[in-house]
C-alpha cells in the first residue's frame, strides 16, 4: 500500500507539473512502451501497428464500481465529436485495455462496449495476460492492484500518445466528471486530440 501510494503521489505531482493549457503545443513526455494484445474480434492491435494514428489508451475493467465508467462515457463522447469530422478510426483510434482479462471475457467486453455505443472501427477492446497487463500499466505511469475482492484499483488516467508512439499526455477523466474539481467541457478534450493532428 506504500507503495501504491507514493505512485499516487507521483502522478499527481506529474499531472500538476504538465503543461494543462490545451491550446499549446504538447510537449513529448516519452516514448510508449510497446504491447500487443488480442482485440474481442480476435485480431492482434500493438503499439506498432497503430502508429500512423493520434491514440487514447485507456486502461479498465468492466466491473469497475466508480470511475471506468463515466471515463468510458467520456471517451465515448470524444469519439462521437471526433466522427463529426470524419477523423474517428482513420485518424484517431482509442485503445481500451483490460486490467481483469479473467472476467473480462470478449463476450463481457461486447456488453460493456455495446452501453456506450462503441465505434469498434476506432475503438479497440484488448485482453492480454493480467500480470504483463500491471506491469504495462506501471510503465505508462499507471499503478494497478488487485485487491482481495478480485477487484482492482488502479490510477484512472488516459494515456495520449501522438502517431509516433510518444506519449504527450496523461489525462484525468476527473476533470471532465460534473462532479469534478475542474469541470472541464469535452471540447478541450476534443482540440486537444485535435492539436496532435494540427487542427487544434
Amino acid at each position: 500500500m506504500i507503495v501504491l501510494a507514493l505512485c499516487l503521489v507521483l502522478g499527481a505531482y506529474i499531472l500538476w507539473s504538465q503543461n494543462r493549457d490545451s491550446g499549446s503545443a504538447l510537449p513529448v513526455q516519452g516514448k510508449g512502451t510497446p504491447f500487443s494484445y488480442t482485440g474481442i474480434d480476435g485480431k492482434t492491435v500493438s503499439l506498432d501497428n497503430t502508429n500512423g494514428k493520434v491514440r487514447l489508451l485507456y486502461f479498465f475493467f468492466s466491473y469497475c464500481p466508480d470511475v471506468c465508467p463515466p471515463t468510458t462515457f467520456l471517451m465515448s463522447q470524444a469519439q462521437n465529436e471526433l466522427k463529426k469530422d470524419g477523423l474517428f478510426g482513420n485518424k484517431v483510434q482509442f485503445l481500451s485495455v483490460t486490467i481483469d482479462p479473467v472476467r473480462d471475457t470478449p463476450e463481457r467486453l461486447k456488453e460493456f462496449g455495446k452501453q456506450f455505443d462503441v465505434d469498434y472501427s476506432g475503438w479497440k477492446f484488448l485482453r492480454g495476460d493480467e500480470n504483463q497487463t500491471a506491469a504495462l500499466a506501471m510503465k505508462y505511469q499507471i499503478p494497478v492492484q488487485k485487491g482481495p475482492d478480485g477487484n482492482f484499483s488502479h490510477m484512472n488516467l488516459i494515456v495520449l500518445l501522438d502517431q509516433k508512439g510518444q506519449i504527450r499526455d496523461w489525462i484525468s477523466a476527473q476533470d471532465y466528471f460534473a462532479n469534478g474539481k475542474n469541470n472541464l467541457p469535452l471540447s478541450d478534450l476534443v482540440k486537444e486530440i485535435k492539436g496532435l493532428l494540427g487542427k487544434g
